[in-house]
């Protein structure tokens, strides 16, 4: 298993994470100003005519670039998760997740636990609803097991429900299994799930782009989210309801060009509404694992552990980094006037759940500001 950097190693990560903590700095900027002077470091030794150049940064930035002298916070911050065998994981490395180079935007760095070679085989996401039904759980469990037994990597975020039930289906068949969390790395959310926070480091890894003891916050979720589809070769809809936060996750898979399955249940329960609308949509049908390794177009089969099944033969082209670009549709409508909430959601005819989770991710990027009172303006 891959643990943590050596103590010497630690310094060269701070100015990843010193930058992405200055107020102003969110994905966009950050790789604006990584790509302007090379890597994180050279930032802050540039001049500030040199940093005032670059679009985005404003003369509050720019001061506190030059400005930051809180150093020693990061420091203690790779020294515990060192210490609970986790690392950082940084896009200039090259065991940063091939496929998380693909998605607009990525994270600049991961805080990892456990393996993350498991992320560049044959990857599934499992994902529903956390009042899952008994049958939703036991369909969860079972298409992980069997996705495990054939070698493909399963794919959650941990939640109660039908993440919960992934990540045992793919423990019980030995892995390989990954949570992406909405929390620190070392916050163990919902506090029942002790037990797989301990074995899933094991058999795959824990990921999160939060810093430590950051709580499972609602917003932080639909952040999370994009990685669990971005990680993904495919994203599976086991259950969820007709107003799902699901949605967020299919939206980004959509966005990401991950192919999107629905597990099909009774027509009359409402945790089944959100597959049986993604199946009329065009979703793939999903009963058995062998559906769902046959839109993983990139792999063939061969005999898997323990099951003589499985998917992964050669391994997928090497992916290229994504290009900076932008093509949320609620750009158009955000301008220097403040919009409230319900305004952009009538303007963009986008349910509140995805007008709130795309909001979450452009304010994340850097691209727009919130103002009191739910108002959002583009950032200057």
């Amino acid at each position: 298993m891959v643990t943590g950097q050596p103590p010497d190693d630690l310094l060269a990560y701070l100015p990843w994470l010193a930058l992405r903590s200055i107020p102003g700095v969110g994905l966009v900027l950050f790789q604006r100003l990584v790509t302007a002077f090379g890597d994180p470091a050279a930032v802050f030794e540039a001049p500030e005519s040199e940093l005032r150049a670059i679009k985005g940064v404003t003369p509050a930035v720019a001061a506190a670039i030059l400005g930051f002298r809180d150093w020693d916070r990061w420091e203690a911050e790779l020294k515990r998760l060192t210490t609970r065998g986790g690392r950082l994981v940084t896009l200039a490395e090259s065991d940063f997740p091939s496929r998380l180079r693909e998605i607009p935007f990525p994270p600049p760095f991961l805080y990892v636990q456990g393996d993350l070679s498991v992320c560049e085989g044959p990857a599934v996401a499992l994902v529903g609803t956390r009042q899952a039904s008994h049958y939703g759980l036991r369909m969860s469990r079972r298409l992980a097991r069997e996705l495990a037994e054939a070698g493909v990597t399963v794919v959650s975020g941990l939640a109660r429900g039908i993440d919960t039930a992934a990540h045992a289906g793919a423990l019980e068949a030995g892995g390989p299994t990954v949570a992406v969390l909405g929390c620190g790395l070392d916050v163990v959310y919902p506090p029942e799930n002790k037990a797989y926070y301990d074995q899933i480091p094991g058999a795959g890894a824990l990921v999160s782009e939060f810093p430590l003891g950051t709580p499972p916050e609602a917003r932080n979720f639909p952040i999370r989210n994009r990685l669990i589809s971005g990680l993904a070769q495919a994203v599976v809809v086991v259950e969820a309801g007709s107003r799902s936060g699901t949605y967020i996750t299919v939206q980004y898979a959509l966005d990401q060009g991950r192919e999107v399955l629905a597990v099909p249940g009774p027509a009359d329960a409402p945790t089944s509404q959100g597959p049986l609308r993604l199946i009329q949509q065009g979703a793939r049908l999903a009963r058995e694992a062998a559906d769902i390794v046959a839109e993983l177009p990139r792999w063939e089969s061969r005999p898997g552990p323990g099951t003589g099944q499985g998917v992964a033969l050669s391994p997928p082209a090497p992916a290229k980094p994504a290009s900076p670009r932008v093509e949320d549709p609620l750009l158009p409508f955000l301008g220097a006037e403040p919009l409230q909430l319900e305004e952009l959601v009538g303007l963009s005819r986008l349910p509140a759940a995805e007008v709130l989770s795309r909001l979450t991710l452009l304010e994340l990027q850097g691209l727009i500001r919130e103002l009191p009172g739910k108002c959002y303006v583009l950032a200057t």
